[in-house]
């Protein structure tokens, strides 16, 4: 459990136990949203979960370390930029339909 009771919107708050991140996205006076984030892999569980403030509160240990969270940082992006992507070739050929449109000989 946190030993203040504050909860910061874009801090992250470690389970030790857990081995688990999460980052604070947004936060009222009775609920906190967050990102949760595996220390080990740095990967992300996806989109954002929500919880009321006094579970997050007793769920954390601690707030994370400047190095854990570039760690989290340094691993999330080396899983995005290391998997293959793939182009979306119809909203691509969309796109310029698009651009192609507003082209017209008055605006060059």
């Amino acid at each position: 459990m946190l030993e203040r009771q504050t909860v910061t919107v874009g801090k992250c708050y470690v389970n030790n136990q857990r081995k688990v991140a999460r980052e604070v996205v947004g936060a009222d006076l009775e609920t906190v949203r967050f990102i949760t984030y595996h220390l080990d892999t740095g990967n992300s569980c996806g989109s954002p979960s929500e919880c009321t403030r006094q579970d997050f509160i007793q769920w954390a240990d601690r707030e994370a370390s400047p190095a854990e969270i570039a760690r989290l940082q340094s691993k999330g992006m080396d899983t995005l930029f290391r998997a293959p992507q793939a182009p979306n070739w119809a909203k691509l050929e969309h796109d310029m339909a698009i651009d192609l449109e507003r082209v017209t000989p008055e605006t060059g």
